[in-house]
């Protein structure tokens, strides 16, 4: 199986199909096989693009350190250190939830190095999230589900243990977003301002009934060259494998691809 080294810790990664390179990073608690290959995006993307799929640190077949230094921007930089091992210089990027946040992070850290990036399952917060992080991050600690009172938290972890996931390793990446400040985490000024200088195409999507906290078309309003789309009638999860979702992706794709 394909791995490379980032610093000590092995990040497995796989790849599929023809064409321009796009690297694919999923949400939180999942991996390959669970965001991309069960809902039909691999099926959907490959014929018309190299897909560059990797399991995050802390997920899948990846190394699972339970240290919150090794995650935080490390998650990201292991996204751009992928493409140096393949000798890529510059790819779109698609990122799921946890996966846009590495995106938004590559865009306003490695902008180079991205040619066009597409969030799903994201929005920006005009609100402090640190305590939700610290709610989930309690609940990914706690000895049983039936000890959670949050129910968001709570969500998250059931979610974690349907994947059979390693439980002390998502808290750790949760607790990186409170001990490691990165774009999320600057002054709602700063952020805005960090946004309009985004010049690539940008494609926000996300489902009407998600749960995510924030305005669902503001980076979209903020991006210079972006644009949003909101499937009717799905949520967190259930829009992942809508076919709307994949139409539109796809539609985007060729367009970048032409530029």
């Amino acid at each position: 199986m394909p791995y490379f080294d980032n610093e000590g810790v092995k990040i497995y990664y796989e790849m599929e199909g023809t064409g321009p390179d796009l690297i694919m990073i999923h949400g939180f608690a999942s991996n390959i096989d669970d965001n991309w290959r069960a809902t039909n995006w691999i099926k959907t993307l490959k014929d018309s693009n190299r897909l560059i799929l990797l399991d995050c640190r802390g997920h899948g077949k990846s190394d699972k350190p339970t240290d919150p230094t090794q995650y935080g921007l490390k998650m990201m930089e292991d996204a751009i250190k992928l493409l140096d091992h393949l000798s890529v210089e510059k790819a779109n990027f698609f990122g799921y939830s946890m996966g846009s946040r590495l995106t938004l992070n590559a865009l306003l850290h490695e902008s180079k190095r991205v040619k066009s990036a597409i969030l799903g399952g994201f929005a920006l917060s005009d609100e402090p999230t640190t305590f939700i992080y610290e709610g989930i991050v309690k609940a990914l600690k706690a000895e049983s589900v039936d000890q959670i009172k949050n129910r968001i938290a709570q969500e998250f972890r059931k979610f974690a243990e349907t994947r059979s996931a390693n439980l002390n390793a998502l808290a750790a990446v949760m607790s990186a977003y409170v001990q490691q400040p990165d774009v999320m985490f600057t002054s709602k000024a700063k952020i805005r301002k960090n946004l309009k200088k985004i010049s690539v195409p940008v494609l926000t999507v996300v489902g009407s009934d998600d749960f995510i906290r924030g305005d669902k078309a503001l980076f979209a309003k903020l991006v210079p060259n972006a644009c949003h789309f909101q499937i009717q009638g799905r949520d967190h999860l259930t829009v992942v494998p809508d076919p709307k979702f994949h139409m539109v992706v796809k539609a985007f794709l060729n367009y970048v691809n032409k530029i």
